[in-house]
Formats: structure tokens, sequence, C-alpha cells
């Protein structure tokens, strides 16, 4: 193998293997070193995380709205409502579109953040594909006007009708030995790209986390020769490497996660493509960090020139973006539609919200942390300060927007511009898994419209408010003989 010219930062990041260059800076690589697996995440590389500049991470203040346009969208639309900003996505987009690349670059939309038609729209008209994590959401991505060949299915549930959408020109990534051998017997001689669990993960909590020994995702990197003798079982062609390794995840773990991808590839002379999955972190809030892409993907660049160096193969990336193009690109106005107290001492002052964990699960789920904006009934900004803690409208006691940090079973004192019942409250940063990840019906309320903040801030609508009708529809009544 020829030694090859390449900076140290990329070889000690991603800890690649070929060039001849790299056992010297892996010997300085402390970086490297220190990467583990989740429980542990490592710490950054300098330089990497970003404090996020204006426009990019949510502070406690409106990002796009005006207060008198929270008040507009609740007089047309009611609360609570999610409101994403057109020219935000938009520009998300193309941020993700110059990730810095060598031989070529795909963007894919991972639609599960947010799956609807008017969101895949605005990605489709700016050269977005489309990763999707389920059957059904490919077939929705279709009637939203992409091709089966602009998909690619990367599925904890292989689906039964995957031959029918693979015949249409669907993608498939193998994500275990089982889907791996469906797939061989349906397609024997196809192409099918193999999405492995490369032993290590990161993510921004635990429950993000989807790579390492705790997670069910891919197939284990231990078990690449049973990979290998499945693939020359149905003689499957394998064009692409898929790895991820979780949501908000710290970059020096995820270009680490890079190298050790590029020798999956090696083990595969028919791959075409690497993709590395996304969760490039996302501050929503104040002191939050963002991952600036660019930072990020240049030693990525230069592991991929190293590799076609080495082999003389062009590799082509794939990234699978969805928080990085969401999470700032959309907020729910609500209203506070009660004010509670516990007492003095020990007590808290809670504002209860017609909104909750059935429009934004992520506090309760994740402690996530979303910025909390008030806004005066008549569309003005309060003048003085108070500390709430702030719930939802749900019959439950995790239905909470202020968990404490990094810990969901807590409360924490939110200050935010003092309200009264009446007033609004706009909950920021809630593009990504927020309503495509909503507690759906639970108390049987209603799924929240969804709206459109065009380029000239005119507001469409772009999903109604579901009806009683909407949720009973589909109940079957039991005959009084039957019970």
């Amino acid at each position: 193998r020829p030694a090859v010219a390449m900076s140290a930062s990329a070889a000690s990041l991603a800890g690649v293997r070929a060039p001849a260059v790299r056992s010297a800076a892996a010997k300085s690589a402390s970086v490297t070193k220190r990467a583990r697996v989740s429980a542990r995440p490592a710490r950054a590389a300098r330089g990497v995380l970003q404090v996020a500049a204006a426009g990019d991470a949510a502070v406690e203040s409106l990002q796009f709205l005006k207060p008198e346009e929270a008040k507009a969208v609740r007089d047309a639309f009611g609360t609570p409502a999610y409101v994403y900003d057109l020219a935000r996505l938009e520009e998300q987009a193309e941020k993700a579109l110059a990730f810095p690349n060598a031989f070529g670059l795909t963007v894919r939309y991972a639609m599960k953040a947010s799956p609807n038609a008017a969101i895949l729209k605005v990605f489709r008209k700016k050269g977005l594909n489309i990763d999707a994590s389920s059957g059904y959401e490919v077939r929705r991505a279709v009637k939203a006007g992409f091709d089966y060949a602009d998909i690619s299915l990367s599925t904890q549930e292989f689906p039964d009708f995957f031959p029918e959408l693979v015949e249409r020109g669907l993608k498939v990534n193998a994500c275990s030995l089982s889907q791996l051998e469906a797939f061989g017997e349906a397609f024997p001689g196809g192409e099918i790209g193999l999405r492995f669990n490369p032993g290590l993960g990161s993510g921004g909590t635990g429950k993000t986390n989807v790579g390492g020994p705790s997670s069910s995702f891919g197939i284990w990197h231990e078990l690449l020769p049973e990979a290998k003798a499945l693939c020359e079982k149905y003689e499957l062609n394998v064009v692409r490497i898929h790895t991820h390794i979780g949501s908000g995840s710290d970059p020096a773990v995820w270009m680490k996660t890079s190298g050790m991808s590029l020798d999956l590839c090696r083990e595969f002379p028919t791959v075409k493509t690497l993709n590395l999955g996304g969760g490039y972190k996302v501050g929503r809030m104040a002191y939050e960090k963002s991952t600036d892409l660019q930072i990020v993907g240049a030693p990525v660049k230069e592991l991929f020139e190293a590799y076609k160096a080495e082999t003389g193969t062009e590799l082509r990336l794939e990234i699978e973006p969805g928080t990085f193009l969401l999470a700032n690109s959309c907020a729910i106005v609500t209203t506070v539609q009660d004010k509670v107290t516990t007492g003095t001492d020990e007590g808290h002052v809670f504002l209860k919200l017609d909104a909750g964990m059935t429009e934004v699960l992520r506090p309760s789920l994740y402690a996530a942390q979303h910025p909390l904006v008030a806004v005066a009934a008549d569309g003005t900004t309060p003048k003085t300060l108070a500390k709430y803690v702030v719930v939802g409208h749900c019959c439950e006691s995790g239905d909470l927007l202020t968990p404490g940090p990094d810990d969901a079973e807590s409360i924490a004192e939110r200050e935010m511009g003092a309200v009264e019942r009446g007033d609004m409250l706009v909950i920021e940063g809630a593009g990504a898994y927020c309503a495509g990840m909503s507690s759906k019906n639970y108390n049987s309320f209603p799924e929240a419209p969804e709206v459109m903040r065009g380029r000239d801030g005119t507001m469409h609508l772009i999903r109604k408010k579901q009806s009683l009708e909407q949720i009973l529809e589909n109940e079957v009544e039991l005959a009084d003989d039957a019970c």
C-alpha cells in the first residue's frame, strides 16, 4: 500500500488503517485514545463543536416568529399548533448539501424526524433523497413525489412487502443477518447494502445511542464472517456499507467510526457508497453547542481520498441528517390554560399548557431541553420575568416540559416572561422528533395542526387538526351479545 499524504487530524480522529502516515499520527492521537462506547462519550476534538451562532441555536427568545405572528397563528388555527419556517428548512438543506466530500455526496433526509408531505416536498425540491425507517415511510415518501430509487430503507422491522418495493427500485440496507438472508432468498445475485454496528456509539442520551453492545441496530461487527458467507451463498453484490452511531453524537466518536467504516468497505471490493448516517448535534438552548459540518466533514473527505489512493476506489458519501435539518426550523404555539401553586417554601408555580407529551415527547423521554418563550395574549412580549415549572395537559406526572438537564425524573424551574391564563408559550426547537414522535391521542387529545410559514410570512396549513371522528374512525363496535 502506498504512503499517502494525509492530515494528522483526519488520521488521528478516524483511526484510519491504511496510509503510512497514520501510525505516526496515531501515537499522539489523544482523541482516538479517549474515544469510548456510549456510556462514556469521547471528548470532542478542539474546534469540532462550535458554540452555535445566532440563528443556528435556539435561545430563550423567539427564533423566527414575531410575537404578533404567534397570536395570528392562534387566531387562525388554534393551539397547540406546529409552525415550520420554509426559509430555515431550505437554509439547513443547503448546509447539508455543502458537506465536504471527495467523490460525490447524497444527502438523505431521515424522514422519521418529521414526515409531513409538505416538508418532504421542500426537501425533494432542494435535491435531497430519503432515508426511510419502515416500509410505510417508503410508501409515504413515494406519495410525496419521491421515486423509489431515491429512497434507502434501513429498518428494525423488515416489511413483508419489501420485494414489491425493491422491484420498483428501492435501495435496501440489511440491518441483521436474518434481513440479509431474506433479501438473498428473494433477490439472489442482487445488489444490497449492509448496516453494521461498529462496536461503539454516541448520542445526546443513552436513549439516542444506536451503536455499541447495548444497541440492536445493525449487524454486529464481529459477525462480519457470517455476513460475508450469506452474501456468497446468494451471490449478492454489496454496494453500500452503512453505519450510524446515534443522534446528538460526539463528533470525535463519529469521525473514529468513519475510519472503522472504511475498514468494513475494504472487506467488500464491490462497495461503491459509504453511508455514515447522521446524528449531528444541534443546539436548541443558548448554552448548547452545534456541530459545524464543514469542520466535521473535512477530515472525512481526507479519509475518502486516502482510501482511493490505497484501493483505487472512489467511494460516494451518503449522510442522513434529520435533526440538523429540522430542529430549529419549527416552533409550537401553545396557550397557558391554567396556573397553580404548591406553596411558597418547597413548592412551585406550575404553568399548565394545552399541549404536552402529545406534541413534544422529548422532554419526558430524554429530559431534552426546549426554549420556552412567553407571549402575552395580545401578541406582545411580557415586561417582567418569573420562574415556573411547565407541564403538559396529559394525566401523567411525566408530562413535563421543564425536566432537569439529563434527568427526566426531576423537575426544574425555568425563568421566562411572566404570564397568566390565556397567554401563550412558544416551544422552540420543535422541528425534529416532535410531530413525528408524539404520543398520539393519549387522553384522546387530537393531533395538532401543522403550519408552514412561507418566505413572505404567510401561514399555510399543511395538516389539519384531527377531529374526534377521525380518532374513532377505525374502532369497530362490539355487538351486545359478544359481551
